[in-house]
């Protein structure tokens, strides 16, 4: 029987405002909410909702991964569809339940074969995962192939952020090293990194957001392989930081492509409003 390959990551990625012609692409959400309001169904309903009232409230906004039961109802969407494989491409692990309930749902779930990967990573590295295998289903590659050729991205990315604002990480507990950055309050502005173990963690401490820009710039250069590698740019509402990340790495990197991108509600939720991260992926 031939196999009819369904691929699923989670709003992460925000793979669900690439545009793309995949049709075999699903996302679930992870639900962000502020206060008692909640915020998802983010491929109708778009980003700047949950951007708007973040914007508007000092509350620190939380998450939710999807419950056991949202994934099985995911998972019998797609059987219906008659799909008989799925491929599962959630956040990494160390940052969310998602991972974990996907498994539980799987052993719950009968009648379509289910494997779910440690990506280690998340946000648009993730995406660009999720548009390998897409791709590789398309050219007719076989589950094993498609899962191997995803693992072959997971040591050759990297990503460093610039944070405004350490407030929502510290309170949400997503900062590793958080104990030595609390001091915020003398406005420290840090390099974080994006680890390949799926974590983040702070990394040096800098006074000002624009150096902290520069050195995230930095960080990427030496590590990008010139030409080839593609470098992402991840932003909410730092169009003026976006811009001038763009025009630093052009003065050093000309040939390399550059890809901007929008984080999700579902990051934003954590790392606040005043953020800006530059990564790479060496193909």
């Amino acid at each position: 029987m031939n196999k009819k390959i369904a691929i699923l990551t989670d709003s992460s990625s925000s793979v669900y405002a690439y545009n793309h012609n995949y049709e075999n692409i699903f996302v679930i959400d992870i639900p962000a909410f502020i206060g008692d309001q909640i915020f998802n169904d983010f491929k109708n309903n778009g980003d700047e909702p949950f951007l708007n009232a973040l914007a508007q409230t000092d509350v620190i906004p939380k998450t939710s991964q999807p419950s056991v039961g949202e994934t099985l109802e995911m998972y019998d969407h797609i059987k219906s569809l008659g799909y008989t494989n799925i491929i599962y491409l959630p956040i990494a692990k160390e940052l969310s339940g998602t991972y974990q309930n996907a498994h539980l749902a799987r052993d719950s779930h009968e009648g379509i074969e289910i494997e779910i990967v440690d990506t280690q990573t998340t946000v648009s590295v993730l995406g660009a995962m999720v548009l390998r295998a897409a791709e590789m289903v398309k050219a007719n590659k076989s589950v094993p192939e498609i899962i191997q050729g995803v693992l072959n991205l997971k040591n050759k990315w990297g990503f460093f952020f610039g944070v405004n604002d350490l407030t929502p990480l510290i309170k949400n507990g997503r900062l590793s090293n958080a104990k030595g950055f609390v001091a915020n309050f003398l406005k420290i502005k840090p390099l974080l990194q994006l680890n390949p173990n799926g974590t983040l963690l702070a990394v040096k401490n800098i006074r000002t957001f624009k150096k902290t820009l520069q050195e995230v710039v930095n960080s990427v250069v030496e590590n990008v392989t010139p030409g080839t590698g593609v470098i992402h740019i991840l932003h909410t509402n730092t169009t003026e930081f976006k811009d001038i990340a763009i025009e630093l790495i052009k003065e050093v990197l000309p040939n390399n492509e550059i890809k901007t991108f929008t984080l999700s509600p579902t990051i934003v939720a954590h790392v606040g409003l005043s953020v800006i991260g530059v990564g790479w992926i060496n193909y």
